[in-house]
């Protein structure tokens, strides 16, 4: 297991130095102990945030997919599944046809709460099952992505690029302050959750179970989603509609350090922010200097991994 940890550590420290070196200029260990001016406005105002960015993404998207799937029962819940990218995408599609560019990641973020919020409330007052939750969320998606293609229909040539820019997954702009705010609320969320790990495991077994052991299955779901739905807000806001992250690799972390939440939580912070930032460094050399949306290769290396632990035959279902 210290071999495990050990690996995940270093894939974190090789794809944070991946991600200042990588890119339209490399930079090796000797230009950064050296930098000129312009390399250092270069990393300081562009790269490290970009990176910072990415890292964060990465690491809520996943923490928050980890905790839906056992809180859930369902393999395949994810913050996405639950409604949330198709409020997200119509809130940036609203931002563009307003002409608020500056705003978007705003909008997204707002998209993304009044979806989740919607789902919640439902749920609370018609005390649906987790698997109607996760249908829930599927319609709703359904429902946003329609005015998402309507909307796209009738603007302007000129905000086709931006608007599919964002519904991809981006990480090449974001206001400084988001990105800060993000750090914080993020970290802070994700930090609770790990320390709530034990609830989650109690959960995955059953509501019946859960109920003898005193949990409040209701108060703890209701708590989760909130929570999670703040992340994933964040998330959408600073790079838009990023599929995969939260769905993949929480199962790699189930693979491979087990069911435990409390030790494995932890990991998919750390690997899942280490995926994004090795993912959107990839998307900026691979057709170098024209940079891919990261959503792109998220999906792509996502969908091809996930297909591979299928087809393998070795996964095993937890529920």
């Amino acid at each position: 297991m210290k071999i495990k940890y050990a690996a995940v550590f270093l894939l974190f420290g090789l794809a944070i130095l991946a991600g200042l070196c990588l890119g339209t200029e490399f930079y090796g260990i000797s230009r950064l102990l050296s930098l000129s001016g312009i390399d250092r406005t270069i990393l300081l105002r562009i790269r490290i945030p970009r990176v910072l960015a990415g890292f964060i993404v990465g690491a809520g998207l996943s923490v928050t997919g980890a905790v839906l799937q056992a809180m859930l029962k369902n393999p395949l819940a994810e913050s996405y599944t639950l409604g949330i990218s198709g409020g997200a995408s119509l809130g940036i599609c609203i931002g563009v046809i307003l002409g608020k560019t500056a705003v978007i990641p705003y909008f997204a973020f707002l998209g993304a709460v009044i979806s989740i919020a919607t789902v919640l409330v439902a749920s609370i007052r018609r005390r649906f099952s987790n698997p109607t939750v996760i249908l829930l969320g599927v319609a709703m998606n359904f429902l946003f992505s329609s005015f998402v293609l309507f909307v796209m229909a009738v603007i302007k040539n000129e905000q086709f690029q931006s608007t599919m820019l964002w519904l991809i997954g981006d990480i090449s702009y974001f206001p400084g302050s988001l990105l800060i705010s993000g750090i914080i609320a993020i970290t802070a969320i994700s930090g609770f959750l790990i320390f709530s790990g034990r609830i989650y495991d109690i959960m995955s077994i059953g509501e019946e179970k859960a109920a003898s052991m005193g949990v409040n299955m209701e108060k703890e779901k209701n708590l989760a989603l909130t929570l999670c739905c703040i992340i994933v807000g964040f998330c959408v806001s600073l790079a838009g509609i990023i599929g995969f992250v939260g769905l993949i690799i929480p199962h790699v972390t189930r693979y491979f350090f087990g069911p435990i939440h409390k030790r494995s939580l932890p990991v998919n912070f750390l690997l899942g922010g280490s995926f994004l930032v090795l993912a959107d460094t990839f998307a900026r050399i691979i057709i170098r200097p024209v940079e891919i949306p990261v959503g792109v290769i998220t999906g792509f290396f996502g969908g091809l991994f996930f297909l591979a632990i299928l087809l393998k035959g070795k996964y095993r279902e937890i529920w």
